[in-house]
């Protein structure tokens, strides 16, 4: 048998076809007569594709690419600069934040019709068509554009122009009393804040005209300025920031029937530091509530409890416990740290935001006081530690007098609120008799535990300290740098005010943070 010898055939030499392309390419740019606009399946007419292009890119603002869209003829006279900054006047002039383009008509005579709406700051929507001429041949097409394409309406020869009729006069930040709030003295960092952050309401809006050439389009009148109402009361702002002086922490004063904001000194919604013992208020309350437990309860004294084979130390290794109000009163953490494992993570984490934890308030520069998701405290340490005002708990001054505050109404949260323009907003948090029996533990806190330094004569203060530490360490309660001071209080008198000191590296809540409260609570009520 033969075998058969595979044939050889010559290769034939293939000519390359990149520079065939290229070629094409810049014969075609050369030409610079059209753009070639088909629709993929051949369906689409290339005059209502190509309009349709234009269109897209100039409301997605791609100028440049919608310059390219147009005629060779367009280009010339109207190089891709110049194209650009007459649209970009134009938009200024209309005070234009944003074009939409609606799907674009069938060609006729030449011109395709598309649907535009361009929003304004000052003029509402701009509504209407524009009918864009496009030049074709064959199956090539492009815009045979002119600057009356720029807005709907807008005629030949006409150029857009914004004229301000009269400037409003701009209006002030004013206190509880309807008197201007001072940008100097005690309030001036406050009134600074609130002028940021109401700035769109204080200035108002000047009257102005649209014209196209002589023509008014569209006209607003004049919005004057408004005054923002504060709930500051000047003689308390003043007493809480000469008591805070020039150290670094904050003071906050809320009127709890109606979560008025009273004052705001230092880092008072600016500021979140771990609340410490302070937030055995939450956890009382929601353990009561919840009926972990009770106010007979008696707890055993010693120097620490055990979570999870750690030690949870009470302040200086003090012995600690006996009843519920004792270990209140005396702020051990050998009773709240299991005390807060009973409730468990998602109930003290509930009551915490019921309280006022992870909400943002409105206002302006407020930090939200966060403590972590029920599923972030994995075991009873964690839920103790953050029981007690430790782990990652962190709160702002304002917060935490508005923890005082509920408790003072009775088991009722009125949300604070620095602008009396704004709704009071109230919702239950505890039982009425939770509350009570919180506030005769919080006022034995004042007459015989932690917080005697806030007592007042003649006044019952209710209060409860707190000594946050920052870094843990064995002896972290005995370096004042080491540890955030608090004190949060409430006078039962009528008003009564509610208030909240945090002072950071400053020792203990107890000798630090109470005689500052004591100032804040004399100067509402005395």
């Amino acid at each position: 048998m033969r075998w058969l010898q595979p044939v050889q055939r010559r290769r034939r030499r293939r000519v390359p076809v990149a520079p065939i392309v290229l070629l094409a390419l810049l014969v075609a740019l050369a030409a610079g007569a059209f753009v070639l606009v088909r629709a993929r399946d051949g369906s689409e007419d290339p005059s209502r594709a190509v309009a349709q292009r234009f269109a897209d890119e100039w409301a997605r603002g791609d100028l440049a690419a919608a310059w390219r869209l147009t005629t060779a003829r367009t280009r010339e006279a109207q190089p891709q600069r110049l194209f650009a900054d007459s649209y970009r006047q134009a938009m200024r002039a209309a005070t234009a934040t944003k074009i939409r383009v609606g799907r674009g008509g069938e060609p006729s005579g030449g011109t395709v019709t598309v649907p535009v709406v361009i929003a304004t700051r000052l003029f509402g929507d701009l509504r209407g068509t524009i009918d864009f001429p496009v030049e074709r041949t064959g199956e090539t097409a492009a815009v045979a554009w002119t600057p009356d394409l720029r807005l709907p309406g807008l005629e030949p020869g006409e150029r857009v122009q914004r004229r301000e009729l009269r400037q409003p006069r701009r209006a002030s930040v004013l206190d509880a009393a309807g008197r201007r709030l001072s940008r100097e003295g005690s309030a001036a960092g406050l009134a600074g804040t609130l002028e940021e952050g109401y700035a769109a309401r204080l200035a108002g809006k000047p009257g102005a005209e649209l014209r196209f050439g002589k023509r008014v389009i569209a006209k607003v009148e004049l919005v004057p300025g408004r005054s923002v109402k504060t709930t500051i009361r000047p003689s308390l702002q003043s007493a809480a920031t000469a008591a805070l002086g020039g150290r670094v922490g904050g003071v906050a004063a809320i009127r709890p029937r109606n979560g008025d904001v009273l004052a705001l000194a230092g880092l008072a919604v600016a500021g979140t530091q771990p609340p410490g013992s302070s937030f055995k208020i939450v956890t009382l309350a929601a353990a009561l509530q919840t009926g972990v437990t009770e106010p007979g309860e008696s707890f055993p004294v010693r120097t620490a409890a055990t979570l999870e084979g750690v030690p949870l130390r009470n302040a200086g290794d003090e012995s600690c416990g006996g009843s519920l109000t004792q270990s209140f009163a005396h702020s051990c953490n050998s009773v709240f740290g299991p005390l807060g494992a009973r409730l468990g993570a998602r109930r003290l984490v509930r009551f915490a935001e019921a309280f006022g934890f992870n909400e943002e308030l409105s206002i302006p520069g407020a930090k939200v006081s966060s403590i972590p998701p029920a599923r972030d405290l994995k075991d009873d340490l964690a839920v103790g530690a953050s029981a007690i005002g430790q782990d990652r708990d962190l709160v702002t001054p304002l917060t935490m007098a508005s923890v005082g505050a509920t408790i003072a109404a009775g088991g009722v949260r009125a949300r604070p609120r620095l602008v009396r323009s704004e709704a009071v907003r109230r919702m239950r948090v505890v039982r009425r008799r939770v509350a009570g029996q919180v506030r005769d533990m919080m006022l034995e806190v004042v007459r015989s535990g932690t917080g005697t330094a806030a007592a007042l004569p003649g006044i019952e203060v209710a209060g409860k300290t707190g000594t946050a530490e920052l870094v843990p360490t064995a002896d972290a309660a005995a370096n004042p740098a080491n540890t955030t001071a608090w004190f949060v209080a409430y006078a039962p008198a009528d008003p009564s005010v509610a208030v909240a000191v945090m002072l950071v590296g400053a020792g203990q809540g107890g000798a630090s943070a109470a005689p500052i409260a004591r100032e804040v609570l004399g100067a509402a009520l005395l």
